[in-house]
C-alpha cells in the first residue's frame, strides 16, 4: 500500500474488555497510543497486552523471564489480591518435625559433594538456597536469602531457555514469522 492510500477499518468494540489504538505519531519515527478497559482490571489487561506482544516480538533472555515473572505476579494479584502472610522461616521453622537449618546443613552438604563429583544439578542448587531462606531468621538476611533463591530460579530457566533454543528446528523458528 503506499503511503497516499487510506483504509478505513470499522470495529465494533462493544464487547471489548480492553483495546489499544496505535496511530502515527507527530514525529516520523513516533506513535499516538490510546488504550481503555473495561470489565477487567489494568493489571489483567497488561498481562493480556503483554502475551500479545511476546507472540509478536518476544524478548529473549533475562529481560524476557523478568516479563514473564512479572506477568504472573500481575495474574496472582488479580486473582488473590494482596498477600500479606507471616515468613514462617527460622526459629522452630519445621518440616516433618526436622527444623529447616537441619534441612538446610544437609542439602548444603549434599550439594557440596555432588559439586566435587561433577554432579551437581540445578535442582539441588535450588533445594540448598530454598532451605536457607526457610532458615533465616533475620529480616534482613531473609529478604537477601530470598533474592539469592529467586536468581538461582532465574538462572534455572535461563539454561532451560538455551536448552530449547538449541533443540529448535530452525524451519519452525522461521514458520509462521511473517504471519505475527
Amino acid at each position: 500500500m503506499s503511503s497516499e492510500e487510506k483504509t478505513i477499518t470499522a470495529i465494533d468494540g462493544t464487547d471489548a474488555l480492553a483495546a489499544v489504538l496505535i496511530r502515527p505519531g507527530t514525529s516520523e519515527a513516533g506513535v499516538a497510543i490510546e488504550a481503555w478497559a473495561k470489565g477487567i482490571d489494568k493489571a489483567a489487561a497488561a498481562a493480556v497486552l503483554r502475551h500479545v506482544a511476546d507472540m509478536w516480538h518476544s524478548r529473549a533472555g533475562l529481560l524476557g523471564v523478568f516479563d514473564q515473572i512479572a506477568a504472573e505476579r500481575l495474574a496472582q494479584d488479580a486473582e488473590w489480591g494482596e498477600q500479606n502472610h507471616p515468613d514462617g522461616t527460622g526459629g522452630d521453622a519445621s518440616l516433618l518435625g526436622l527444623k529447616f537449618a537441619a534441612y538446610r546443613d544437609l542439602v548444603r552438604s549434599a550439594c557440596k559433594e555432588a559439586e566435587a563429583r561433577g554432579e551437581v544439578t540445578w535442582a539441588l542448587i535450588d533445594l540448598e538456597e530454598d532451605f536457607e531462606v526457610l532458615a533465616e531468621t533475620d529480616l534482613t538476611r531473609l529478604r537477601a536469602e530470598l533474592v539469592q533463591s529467586a536468581a538461582v530460579k532465574v538462572a534455572w530457566i535461563q539454561a532451560i531457555d538455551r536448552r530449547l533454543q538449541q533443540t529448535a528446528s530452525p524451519s519452525l523458528t522461521a514458520a509462521g514469522e511473517d504471519d505475527r
